[in-house]
């Protein structure tokens, strides 16, 4: 798990989730446009919950560690649409292994590098 830095505050989200958005907001800052984009969050209570986000140019994130976690979930499906936004955007960029290297994934949340 990961806070989210955004806007004077944070988010509560799932590794690759965390990992994914940054990775996009690059992109969109790298092609000078923007994007909202929706992510499952811990919300007030523990539950799940969506928060949704503006990523730009100007957005200003950046991600820290968990120590405890609290429970992980995760969005595989939004997690490879979120690849696929920054694919369009940057065909060609560093595989998963060789960024963020403090977040580590569960077996089955494996998350495949970009293609060569």
């Amino acid at each position: 798990m990961r806070r989210l830095h955004y806007a004077n505050g944070y988010m509560i989200t799932p590794d690759a989730v965390s990992k994914a958005v940054i990775r996009y907001a690059r992109a969109l800052a790298d092609a000078h446009t923007s994007d909202v984009v929706t992510i499952p969050v811990l919300g007030e209570g523990g539950t799940v919950t969506n928060a949704h986000v503006l990523l730009g140019p100007a957005s200003q994130l950046y991600s820290t560690l968990i120590a405890d976690t609290i429970g992980e979930f995760t969005d595989a499906a939004l997690v490879a649409e979120l690849e696929q936004r920054t694919r369009r955007i940057e065909p060609s960029t560093i595989a998963w292994p060789d960024e963020m290297s403090d977040v580590l994934l569960d077996a089955d949340e494996v998350v495949e590098p970009f293609p060569d």
